[in-house]
């Protein structure tokens, strides 16, 4: 078993996480497998800051719009993962946003939004988190305190969860977020 090193400051981001899955377990449609897995993850994030080698545990959700040619994907995502004998894999705790437009583009005003609205925190297996400007924690508490009021008119709702070996992508219409 190992460690990672949240400040206390850092406890209402964890917390938050924890909170995301009560939300993505509201949503309607989930299979008693995909709420095992939500609730085996959040297990995982409640027993931090220790993490038992050979932890695999992610959720999150995106807000989707257009198509694969034309469009744009904001996502909120949660990850915890630790492999004692690979080096490349013992991650510790991650919490990030991703604004994807597409296609790509090297537009130098969108990819400044993108900056804008990407956030990015990480407590490293054994090592303490750098330094979260409390400008971008308030931003990542508000948006996942209520992930609905982000939803826009014609957007998807797609969730991913992963526990070990189990993997589930489930889309749902933007309403489905709306009602929660």
């Amino acid at each position: 078993m190992a460690n990672i090193l949240p400040d206390k400051s850092h406890k209402k981001l964890i917390k938050s996480a924890i909170d995301l899955g009560d939300w993505l377990l509201s949503l309607e449609g989930l299979s008693q497998q995909d709420e095992q897995a939500i609730k085996a993850v959040q297990k995982a994030l409640n027993k931090l800051p220790k993490i038992n080698d050979g932890t695999l545990a992610m959720y999150g959700f995106s807000l989707e719009q257009g198509d694969d040619t034309a469009g744009l994907v904001r996502g909120w995502d949660i990850s915890l993962e630790y492999f004692a004998d690979d080096p490349e894999q013992q991650g510790g705790l991650e919490m990030f946003s991703s604004y994807i437009p597409i296609p790509e583009t090297t537009d130098p005003d969108v990819l400044a939004e993108k900056k804008n609205n990407e956030l990015y925190f990480h407590w490293p297996v054994g090592d303490i988190c750098n330094l979260i400007p409390a400008a971008q924690a308030s931003q990542w508490l508000e948006q996942v305190s209520n992930p609905a009021a982000m939803a826009k008119i014609g957007e998807r709702l797609r969730i991913e969860i992963v526990f070990a070996d189990y993997y589930s992508e489930i889309e749902f219409p933007v309403s489905t977020a709306a009602k929660q």
